[in-house]
């Protein structure tokens, strides 16, 4: 019951203090109207799986990813981003069911999204998305993100259905495997990106190795990178992903926690912010 009240009392600090969300009062207003009536009241069609998010109608796939998502996403503002284009090209890599897809489009309405999501019940949501809520400009594809082209294993749980979780990485979660359709994201970067969020569960590491082989990292701005720390017991590989943003002349912040007491080798997530200097063409 404690980290319940924890957990309550740090959203609303989040929520209550407007000093975090650089952004339009009026969106701020709506995320708590969403927090409350949606998180707090309880108020969604838990047996069609729909939910006001926002002013979107959301389709999810389960009541616990839909409240994570939405206090990831809206409530901490993980992949907020500031860009003086009115119209942005943003890459989402990992969408599941789209709700970072419908916070770039409530920031930059006209924005133009890429976004990829291999889950099948996730994509099916992610398209219904897109769909119902009109969105302009947004191209989804059903496809994993990887060093290569060709098929892939993915792996997953059948009983969670879009789970935040899903994987290349059989480390990341094993119980079920399916094949889908693997590519590479060089392939789809040949203009200037203004933004890409990438949460792909553990294969991050190779698909910024591809980037930086095929010299398509001198074309993105910004980038919010999930990178998964000691997956699977994996070694220390951090210096890796930070060497390939240094070479190509980003700059970065990290966030992270770690639980305490201090164990060795122990999972983490670290969310990396990468930019390129603001004065460049």
């Amino acid at each position: 019951m404690k980290g319940v009240f924890k957990e309550i009392y740090l959203l609303l600090r989040a929520l209550l203090d407007p000093r975090k969300w650089d952004m339009d009062k009026r969106l701020k207003r709506k995320i708590r109207e969403t927090y409350f009536r949606v998180l707090f009241l309880r108020r969604y069609d838990s047996h069609a799986k729909t939910a006001n998010i926002v002013g979107f109608k959301v389709k999810f796939c389960n009541n616990d990813i839909l409240f994570n998502l939405f206090n990831e996403i809206f409530i901490h503002n993980e992949y907020h981003f500031v860009t003086e284009n009115k119209k942005p090209y943003i890459i989402d890599c990992g969408s599941n069911i789209g709700m970072s897809v419908l916070y770039f489009k409530m920031l930059y309405p006209d924005a133009s999204i890429l976004a990829f999501e291999p889950g099948e019940e996730a994509f099916s949501c992610l398209e219904a998305n897109i769909k119902n809520n009109r969105l302009n400009s947004v191209t989804a594809n059903k496809m994993a993100l990887s060093s290569r082209e060709g098929n892939i294993d993915f792996y997953c749980d059948q009983d969670k259905p879009g789970s935040l979780i899903m994987s290349i990485n059989p480390a990341r979660i094993s119980k079920q495997k399916r094949m889908v359709k693997g590519t590479r994201l060089s392939n789809y970067i040949d203009r200037a990106v203004d933004f890409i969020k990438m949460d792909v569960e553990g294969a991050e590491m190779e698909i910024m190795e591809d980037l930086c082989r095929e010299g398509k990292l001198n074309h993105i701005r910004q980038m919010a990178i999930e990178y998964h720390h000691h997956i699977g017991g994996a070694s220390d590989e951090l210096s890796r992903m930070l060497r390939i943003l240094e070479d190509a002349g980003f700059g970065y912040q990290i966030e992270s926690s770690l639980k305490r007491p201090f164990n060795r080798g122990q999972f983490q997530d670290i969310l990396i912010y990468a930019y390129q200097p603001v004065n460049r063409s």
